[in-house]
């Protein structure tokens, strides 16, 4: 109920309080009184009749309106209590009466109810002067002697007005308030209930990293109830470290990144260290909070243990990695035979039998690649796997280009690399050095899979590998053109065992592992990879990984334990930004395929 509802209320019943001690007192005088002439008989029918009628309205038809018409009920009400005031005002004196004092006090207070009440009592006041003028025949010295009176309501609705100017803006402003006081206390309770159900932990924090919220979830999950982790650094209550087993500092606090950059960050590899000790594997989901102008002013981390999908996804791992060993040996046996069955050196088989031992042989080629992918998946996310090396990573496309010749050759495929960013000095051309720190075993893994993939779905044209970059991020395409991806089948071209499935790719043989590995093993090195093709107009796969400056490639390359064995290529000096190339080509001005290892720069 609003601050205008429950004055109508109050107006309502002191009205029908006053009319029934109007009708009381009038009844009581009119018995006691010792003369009863007609004009006091009519005097008290008129004046108890109104009381009595004003009550027993209040008691019936209000009772029925008051719940979607109460101003206009009490208006109502408000006319007949007029009624009876101006029966008495003019039978003790007219304007000159005692009582036209409290007709005063009454326009006043119906300043408080607005400019329609304010107005009505003005109006049915020089209605009332009008007819007591009338009643003394407009005598212009009666009209004189009033015309203050008339002039004295007047003002005093004039003050009534200002009355309920004043106090309108004050309700507004106060039903304002409780209004949005209202909302904020239904939002309050909505969101504690929120937070309560939550099996999440939730914690809100400041910029300052200090706890402001804190959930039942989060109390469960690491041991701290509320009120001994509100105010507190976050760190010190959910003791986070990293897969070594540090602890986080301001620069690899995962909050550091998602203010700097501005938006949400999912984190799962790191440990959360309870109370009590307890080590859990959490999954961080972590979010900025900002106001109204974007400025930073805290953040939002929700938190769940997933120790038990770590262990299910290690166990999985581990029956993976020791089935495809297992398995691997059997089925390389078996490709060696069939192979050799193959062969007219060593055994003779008619043309039907061949080609029965071929389709064997693919398909076990097939399944060997299998079992190597899984073999990949399940060491991808190991950090015991192939350690990050300072190497050219131009070096590295070039081994797999030449690698790829022969088997595009195969199809009629000619494959072309291509590196921009290429200085011509006289005969030579100076190509850049574009090292990168990563494990080089799983980048040639990735050039490999996307060339092979290539050619594998390239029927005519050529294959580009280009290489290019900035002083920041190197960046590596393969351009084919082959039949292309569909817009509906991009999202997902990246996901474990997902392939295009229509009528052109199905009879081409595949796991639907390699892009995925792709994508692990670049974001593992902290690149992107991403694809852009349209259907029948060929694909471009690309990648991007950090560059080293060449100021940095020293001191990175100092920090490589190179063990025996180890070349050049893979954990590389100080060398040079560039190194020298063959002659450009004549047509586009970049080398092709005759990229060399970092060499003494010109």
């Amino acid at each position: 109920m609003d601050l205008l509802t429950r004055r109508y209320s109050i107006l309502a019943s002191l009205l029908a309080y006053l009319g029934g001690v109007v009708a009381s007192v009038t009844l009581l005088i009119f018995v006691l009184a010792p003369d009863k002439t007609p004009q006091n008989i009519t005097l008290a029918v008129m004046l108890g009749g109104s009381g009595a009628i004003l009550l027993a309205y209040y008691l019936s038809l209000h009772q029925l309106l008051k719940k979607n018409h109460l101003q206009l009920s009490t208006g109502i009400m408000a006319v007949l209590a007029a009624i009876s005031e101006f029966i008495l005002i003019n039978a003790t004196g007219g304007p000159d009466s005692p009582y036209y004092s409290l007709w005063i006090l009454a326009i006043v207070i119906a300043g408080l109810f607005g400019q329609v009440a304010t107005i009505t009592v003005v109006f049915m006041t020089l209605l009332y002067f009008v007819y007591v003028f009338w009643t003394h025949d407009f005598n212009q010295t009666y009209i004189a002697t009033h015309l203050g009176i008339v002039l004295m309501t007047i003002g005093t609705g004039a003050i009534a007005e200002w009355i309920h100017l004043f106090l309108g803006r004050g309700m507004v402003r106060a039903s304002q308030v409780e209004k949005l006081a209202g909302q904020l206390g239904e939002e309050e309770l909505k969101s504690e209930a929120i937070m309560r159900s939550v099996g999440d932990g939730i914690l809100v924090i400041d910029t300052k990293r200090r706890i402001q919220l804190f959930n039942p979830a989060a109390t469960r999950l690491t041991g701290w109830d509320a009120g001994s982790a509100h105010g507190i650094d976050y760190r010190l209550v959910l003791n986070l470290r990293d897969a070594e087993g540090k602890k986080l500092s301001d620069d690899t606090d995962p909050f550091t990144q998602v203010w700097r950059e501005g938006k949400s960050k999912v984190r799962d590899d790191l440990t959360l260290e309870t109370k009590n000790g307890r080590k859990l594997s959490a999954s961080l989901s972590l979010s900025p909070l900002t106001d109204n102008k974007k400025q930073i002013r805290g953040g939002i981390l929700l938190f769940r243990d997933i120790s038990a999908e770590k262990e299910v996804e290690r166990q999985r791992n581990e029956f993976i990695s020791t089935a495809s060993h297992e398995m691997r040996t059997p089925v390389a046996a078996i490709e060696g035979y069939l192979a050799l069955a193959m062969n007219a050196n060593v055994a003779t088989i008619d043309d039907r039998a061949k080609q029965y031992l071929d389709k064997a042989h693919h398909a076990t080629q097939h399944l060997g690649a299998l079992f190597k992918d899984l073999l990949s998946i399940t060491t991808i996310d190991d950090e015991q796997h192939t350690p990050s090396e300072v190497f050219d990573l131009g070096a590295t496309i070039k081994e797999v280009v030449d690698d790829m010749k022969i088997q595009a050759e195969k199809k009629g495929l000619e494959v072309q690399l291509e590196t921009s960013d290429v200085r011509v000095r006289g005969e030579h051309a100076v190509v850049p050095v574009y090292a990168v720190k990563a494990a080089p075993s799983r980048i040639l893994e990735v050039v490999s899979n996307l060339v092979e993939n290539a050619i594998k779905y390239t029927q005519t044209g050529t294959i580009r590998v280009t290489i290019g970059g900035t002083s920041e991020a190197v960046t590596v395409s393969v351009i084919d053109t082959g039949m292309g991806i569909a817009a509906e089948d991009i999202p997902h071209l990246f996901q474990k065992f997902y392939r295009v499935d229509n009528s052109a790719t199905r009879t081409i043989g595949g796991t639907g592992l390699g892009l995925y590995l792709c994508r692990s093993i670049i974001e593992h090195s902290g690149g992107r990879i991403w694809v852009e093709s349209k259907p029948g107009e060929g694909s471009a796969f690309k990648f991007t990984l950090p560059r080293l400056a060449s100021d940095k490639i020293t001191k990175a390359a100092a920090s490589v334990a190179v063990s025996p064995g180890t070349t050049t290529a893979t954990a590389m000096p100080a060398a040079p930004p560039y190194s020298v190339a063959t002659k450009p080509s004549s047509k586009s001005g970049k080398v092709m395929t005759d990229i060399h290892k970092p060499a003494v720069a010109t």
